[in-house]
This record gives C-alpha cells, structure tokens and sequence, in this order.
C-alpha cells in the first residue's frame, strides 16, 4: 500500500481494538485496494472442515453440520482453503437472503435434516467468515439490510430471513467504504450503523512520487508481462502532474472550472495507454509522439473521469490539453534547469553538428537512423547520461532522453530552439546564453 501513512496507522489501532470500519474518500483513492492490505494481514491459507460452507474452524466448529459431524463421526475431512476476501457490493435491491442467506424449503422437502449442510445456504456476509467482509458502497444497501448489520457488526451473528437468529458466531473483520457526504451517487449510511464503526478519511497520494509509484503499480502491462514498465521518468513525471494538478483548484484559474475530479485511475489507465502506443508503435520507450497528435491518449483517459462546470462540457477537450500542456512544461523545466551548465555551449553544437540543413537551421529529425550521429558525439553521451542515469542506454532510451532534452531547449529557450512536427530546428547560440547556462 503506497503511501497512507496515518490512514495505515489509524486502520491497524481499530483492527485491534476489533472496530468495524469504514473508510470514506472519493472514487478511486484506495479503499478497496486498502480492504485487501487489510486481508493480506491474514494467513494465506487456513484449515477448514471440508465440505463447510463458512469455512468452519474444525477446533471450533460453530455451524450446525460441522459440529454433528464431530460429535457423530469417527472422521472429519479437513482442506486447506486460500485467504478469505468477499466483496459485498452495495446493492440497493439486494435482499436477506442474498446477504445474509436462509434455509431451502425444497431441502426440506426433499427429506433433509435441518442441519443437513445443503439445508442452510449462507449469504455473503457468512461466506466472509474467518476472513474480510467488504461492504463496497455501504450507503446502497436498503435500509432494511443496513439495519440488520447492526447484529452483525456489533454481535457476530445474523438473523436468517424467517427471522431466526444463526446459532453460531462468525469471525469476520468488517470493513465497508463509501464516498463524501453530498457527492454524486452517495447513499447515506443509517446513523445508528455510522456508530458501531470507526470513520477513516482516505485521500489521494500525498507527493508525486507516491502517484507515480501507484500508476506504475498497477498497469496492465506490469500484471501482463510480470516487469517493469519501459517508462522514462520524465514521462512518469508528466504523466502523474496531468492527473495532480486536475484537482488542484489553486494551481491554474482552468483548473476551477474541474467539479469531479480524475482519481489513481486516471495515473494508471494513462500510463496503460501510453505504453500501448509505444507498444503499437514497435516500441517499449514511449516517445512525445505516443500521447497522440491531438493528445488522444490523454483525452482517452481523462475525458471521461473529470466533470466540468454546467455549460461548459465542450471545452472539456481544451481543460484536457491546458493540463498535458503545464504538466510538459514543468516536467521540461526541471530537465533544463537540471543540465550540466560547465559544458552547455559545447553540447548545444555537437548537436547542431548532428543535425541536417533546413531554413538556415540544423534540424535534428527523432527518429532512430538519427542515434548512431548522435551516439558518436561524446559530450552528448555525457548529457544524455546525465539526464537518464543510464550509461549503456538502449536506442529507444537514448532517443526519448534527447527528444526531452530538445523539448526542455525548445520551452525554455525557443529563441534557438524550435519544435516543427517530429523535428526539432537548433539556431546558432548566441554567447549571452552561453554565458548564461554556465553560471
């Protein structure tokens, strides 16, 4: 679990203290990701009674069938079950049955004892026994169903449809999550359910390196191929300020317009996407080029996870691109301001050496045939080195480390450096500038 720091703390003193909680926080920050830490906590693996619904504990059977077959027979079969997490989503046509579970009138029709395991089919809530029970969206459930949590939550035991109470106590850690007060899709939660729990807030990741570590974490590509994402930093940095600063209503006066603003999901599917491009592309290093030319593959994941003040939804697609546009520059400011400033002048013309004669200037095309011109400069090696960290850089790397190099001169001083499609026009340096990045 990245980052949370105090929700983490707050989580394991109520799980002690044997609290049911509640963590409350926006869509897509972390709560059922947080419900399953949670279950992580638990053996892998725990011994149960086989055959047994509720995954009985055969040293302390409490169902009805587990404990005849202890007391009636001279053998009980035993398995291994995996940790135990169930979802309970807040349905609001869920039913007892389905939560809490009954018993099969045709069972009993059929000549089955009462306490025949067939009889008696558990709902969810029981299914959760010996593990986490996660109520997803608690303030969905019916009122009826909230109210018989109350017995649950506080008691560890149920009451069945027909309205007989469960003669056994369940094990089950209770955890339920559910969005702010007042947002859109929010049920309310019974006061009196709200008191048998413990609230913790869940919020977004604290710094952008905790943004980035989530997107990173959970890509596709990551669960697919098992490895680490071909990403370079800078495009995890741009990638993850996209996504902070649409919900940083002080940062820009376009962000004020943003009421809904994009959740982890936003980083991750963006990273997602941006590596299918580069994927599709023949590539594993994404370039500038892979966020589309008119940035669809940023519009693709965030179009649909931000809402916009009423009567302005057709500038949605401009909020969209502000964002990429002040996320690349920031990004291009801390590379530029991060060169090497000693040996500036003679990097900036072992590029212009590289480059083809174009309008008086030398273009530097990003594309691979142009890496082994630029490989056979040394002090672009230094640079290039220097940026990436990397001293045996694959192509793919050494081209996006130039191509954010050329992006972070063309931001930061286009008076010689000119971005024109996929090319980049270097001007003659004049020696104030010189004099400048060397200071």
């Amino acid at each position: 679990m990245v980052g949370k720091y105090r929700e983490k703390e707050l989580v394991k003193n109520a799980l002690l203290s044997g609290s049911p909680i509640l963590l409350k926080g926006r869509k897509g920050y972390g709560k059922t990701t947080l419900s399953k830490a949670i279950a992580e906590l638990l053996p892998k693996k725990i011994l149960a009674v086989k055959g047994c619904k509720i995954y009985d504990d055969p040293t302390r059977p409490v169902c009805f069938s587990c404990k005849r077959k202890l007391l009636e027979e001279n053998t009980v079969e035993l398995t291994w079950v995996p940790r135990i997490w169930v979802r309970i989503p807040g349905d609001p046509m869920m039913t007892t049955r389905q939560l809490i579970g009954g018993i099969s009138i045709q069972k009993i029709r059929e000549g089955y004892d009462l306490d025949h395991p067939e009889v008696f089919i558990p709902g969810r809530a029981l299914k959760a026994n010996r593990g986490v029970g996660y109520f997803d969206e608690l303030g969905a459930l019916p009122s009826a169903m909230q109210t018989l949590l109350h017995e649950l939550f506080e008691e560890h035991q149920v009451t069945t449809l027909e309205g007989d109470i469960v003669p056994f106590k369940v094990e089950t850690l209770e955890l339920a999550s559910t969005n702010p007060a007042n947002y859109r899709g929010t049920n309310p939660i019974k006061e009196p359910l709200l008191d048998r729990m413990e609230e913790i807030e869940i919020g977004p990741p604290e710094t952008l390196e905790e943004e980035i570590e989530i997107g990173i974490r959970n890509m596709f590509y990551r669960k697919w191929k098992g490895e680490e994402p071909h990403i370079p930093r800078w495009h995890r940095e741009i990638v993850a300020r996209i996504v902070r600063y649409a919900r940083d209503k002080e940062k820009f006066d376009f962000t004020k317009r943003i009421e809904s603003e994009p959740s982890c999901r936003a980083t991750i599917k963006l990273f997602d996407h941006l590596q299918s491009k580069a994927l599709r592309s023949g590539r594993l290093v994404p370039l500038l080029s892979d966020y589309g030319e008119n940035l669809e593959i940023v519009k693709l994941s965030l179009m649909g996870r931000i809402e916009v003040e009423f009567g302005l939804s057709e500038r949605k697609e401009e909020i969209v691109e502000r964002l990429f546009e002040e996320a690349k520059r920031q990004t291009c400011r801390q590379v530029y301001n991060s060169l090497p400033g000693d040996r500036f002048a003679e990097f900036y013309e072992a590029l212009r050496s590289v480059g083809v004669e174009a309008d008086g200037k030398k273009a530097i095309p990003i594309e691979f045939e142009t890496v082994p011109k630029l490989k056979s400069q040394s002090i672009i090696n230094y640079y290039v080195e220097f940026v990436n960290g990397s001293k045996q850089p694959s192509d793919e790397l050494y081209l996006s480390t130039v191509e954010i190099i050329l992006e972070a001169l063309a931001k930061c001083t286009p008076r010689f450096v000119e971005r024109r499609g996929k090319s980049y026009y270097l001007g003659e340096l004049v020696s104030d500038e010189a004099s400048m990045r060397s200071m």
